[in-house]
């Protein structure tokens, strides 16, 4: 930008104006209700995502409460915490893979047909699928574990007592 500013002031005189574009700027320009588009899309994606986490957060609170008394009789019959993190994990695990089965390839249609309308979009490989799976399931693994874990300190003989 500065080297194509020093040959504008070289060429031509003072009193004539002008302005350097990049390309992005044209683009901008050019494709400005996407990117506002983009912005909005990206905030409801964060919405929905914060959503869904409470609901899942929501969904083994439910679950763990309602089975306290199970995990206290496995705690005495000898489960260690890790049988009782893959007890409940295990529907929210196979939950998430049905999920992403279904979404994924719906999505890929629906990005590959929106592609098709511009000369610039972005590269969906591989590494993005896998980044943003990875991410859904990295946040609801910290979910789950961390109701989990607090279900499976309790002391069994309080649990079977307040029921």
């Amino acid at each position: 930008m500065k080297w194509m500013e020093t040959i504008r002031r070289e060429v031509l005189p003072e009193n004539i104006s002008s302005q350097v574009r990049t390309f992005q700027d044209d683009l901008y320009e050019v494709q400005a209700v996407e990117y506002i588009l983009k912005d909005i899309i990206s905030f409801f994606a964060i919405v929905s995502i914060i959503i869904t986490l409470l609901g899942v957060y929501s969904s083994i609170t439910l679950d763990t409460e309602r089975r306290q008394k199970e995990v206290a009789i496995r705690k005495v019959n000898g489960a260690g915490i890790r049988s009782i993190i893959w007890l409940f994990a295990r529907l929210y695990l196979i939950l998430l893979m049905v999920t992403a089965a279904i979404t994924f390839p719906l999505i890929y249609v629906v990005l590959q047909l929106w592609k098709q309308m511009y000369t610039v979009f972005f590269n969906d490989g591989i590494l993005y699928w896998g980044s943003i799976f990875g991410g859904v399931t990295l946040l609801t693994v910290i979910t789950i574990i961390f109701k989990i874990l607090r279900i499976a300190r309790l002391n069994p003989a309080e649990v079977i007592k307040n029921e």
